[in-house]
């Protein structure tokens, strides 16, 4: 987990690197079906691929995204916690910076992944 500004193809380039540098390269990445992922259409050159998905390519990271409806759910209920745990556990914690927010992560995540992680049933998109 890594905050920042604004969500945008560098932020989750910051976020990725973060990301390896404290876990190591993840075999894959699961994510929605946002605009930093995945394309409606190709671009001019017939590519689909966006930069950050040509960036794991060349990390040899692949990259899923959630396609049924139940996948979905999952992510979304995923964010729906943190995004309400997580609000408490920073204002709890009188955390009102970026700075400050990066900081407390690493703590609030383990704890979160302790009580909620699974490992996947499959590799299969």
């Amino acid at each position: 987990m890594h905050f920042t500004a604004s969500e945008s193809t560098f932020s989750y380039f910051e976020a990725t690197r973060a990301y390896i540098e404290r876990h190591g390269k993840p075999g894959a990445l699961y994510s929605d079906k946002a605009s930093v992922f995945r394309l409606t259409r190709a671009g001019k050159s017939g590519d689909s691929t966006t930069q950050f998905g040509r960036a794991m390519y060349e990390l040899n990271i692949d990259t899923f995204c959630a396609n049924s409806s139940s996948a979905k759910g999952r992510v979304e209920r995923a964010h729906l916690t943190l995004q309400d745990r997580l609000v408490n556990e920073l204002r709890l914690r009188g955390v009102n910076t970026v700075a400050a927010a990066n900081a407390y992560a690493p703590c609030f995540m383990a704890a979160y992944n302790a009580h909620f992680a699974k490992p996947p049933r499959s590799r299969q998109p």
